[in-house]
């Protein structure tokens, strides 16, 4: 039998194997920090969404109600207040504001303003 010898021996070096480790750490890290900002962007549009939902669920309440009134409620972790103020005989403004507090606890507020004409003085 005749075996060649492999001429050529040459294979991977720990500095290539200790490169190609850091290169992939990196990658590694800023992968983690991409899904980070994702899952912050995340939980910031389902609260905006949430909130601006109870936004508009209290202004058609309040369109609805004969004689609207001032107060405030907590759905879930939102805190929901309302403002009905007299501009007219028949007309009204009505201000709905939501606060939250977001995964980095910073205070979060929504708004709208609407005026209301009604039929009683």
């Amino acid at each position: 039998m005749n075996m060649k010898r492999i001429q050529n021996q040459d294979g991977i070096t720990l500095l290539e194997v200790l490169i190609a480790m850091i290169i992939l750490t990196l990658s590694l890290l800023v992968l983690l920090n991409m899904a980070m900002v994702a899952l912050d962007g995340n939980d910031w549009a389902n609260n905006t969404t949430v909130a601006t939902q109870l936004l508009q669920d209290k202004l058609e309440e309040l369109r609805g109600d004969g004689f609207p009134v001032s107060g405030s409620d907590t759905v879930g972790d939102i805190a929901r207040s309302w403002n009905v103020t007299t501009v007219s005989s028949h007309l009204r403004r009505v201000e709905v504001r939501v606060d939250w507090t977001d995964i980095s606890n910073d205070q979060k507020t929504n708004s709208i303003t609407s005026f209301i004409r009604t039929d009683s003085v």
